[in-house]
């Protein structure tokens, strides 16, 4: 099994409101169309809420937590964006020719403070068995101890992908880049110290951007490719097993 994720940075406007990007939604569908078509069908899909979450997060000031009535309607209108940008890119695959089926997070899985506790992973498991893409997403989840938390997609693709053969981060740039713009080959926790000076923050990710992702991918066994979505010739590459221009991340 694999894992390809789509960044909501490419399906979305990340600093907008709620805002898609309509040509990348649709470039994505047909990359993913084009793996699936070519015989790759033992992967799960993950992206990310991009503006349909981060914005709505910051908005209704819910990253620590749902303890008032206020925010339960921030949780509810947050996991609402959620799912409209899955269903938009859902039936943009189902378009293309892939039998692709949404699973809200929020629906089967639970965090205790901000971390993946339990994960209903069998009925996952079950639909890829039985020939459909799994399609899950950066979604609002329960929480055990704040009530209601955050779940970025970055954080499903590290539990998903303790049992993955490998997996492949989609995103808007080329890899992780250095401060002369040039694609840093590997990333291991050797060299992270280093590579974090070169990591930009952005105040509207309220899931620790690109340096969030790697801190992630460098607890796992499994190799990481990060690697541009809008060079659809290196995602199919990559699924492959392949060679592309990525940035490598192992631990």
């Amino acid at each position: 099994m694999k894992i390809l994720k789509i960044g909501g940075s490419f399906l979305t406007n990340k600093s907008g409101y709620r805002e898609p990007d309509p040509k990348n939604i649709l470039m994505a569908a047909k990359t993913v169309a084009t793996v699936w078509k070519g015989g790759i069908r033992d992967f799960i899909l993950v992206h990310g809420a991009g503006s349909f979450g981060h914005a709505l997060v910051l908005k209704y000031k819910i990253d620590d937590g749902i303890t008032s009535s206020a925010q339960k309607i921030g949780y509810a209108d947050a996991h609402a964006a959620c799912t409209e940008l899955s269903l938009l890119f859902v039936e943009m695959l189902i378009k293309e020719g892939v039998p692709a089926v949404s699973m809200p997070p929020a629906l089967i899985l639970e965090q205790k403070n901000k971390r993946i506790a339990k994960f209903d992973t069998k009925l996952v498991n079950d639909y890829l068995g039985s020939g459909y893409l799994p399609v899950l997403h950066g979604d609002m989840v329960p929480d055990s101890i704040l009530g209601g938390s955050v779940c970025s997609g970055d954080q499903i693709v590290a539990y998903l992908g303790k049992g993955a053969d490998f997996i492949v981060l989609a995103t808007n740039v080329d890899g992780v880049l250095d401060d002369k713009g040039q694609v840093i080959g590997k990333i291991s926790a050797a060299n992270f110290p280093e590579v974090s000076k070169h990591l930009r923050k952005t105040g509207n990710d309220v899931t620790g951007g690109m340096e969030g992702k790697i801190k992630e991918l460098l607890e796992l066994d499994t190799a990481s490719y990060i690697v541009n979505a809008a060079n659809p010739e290196r995602i199919k590459a990559l699924m492959s097993g392949k060679k592309a221009v990525c940035t490598e991340v192992r631990k």
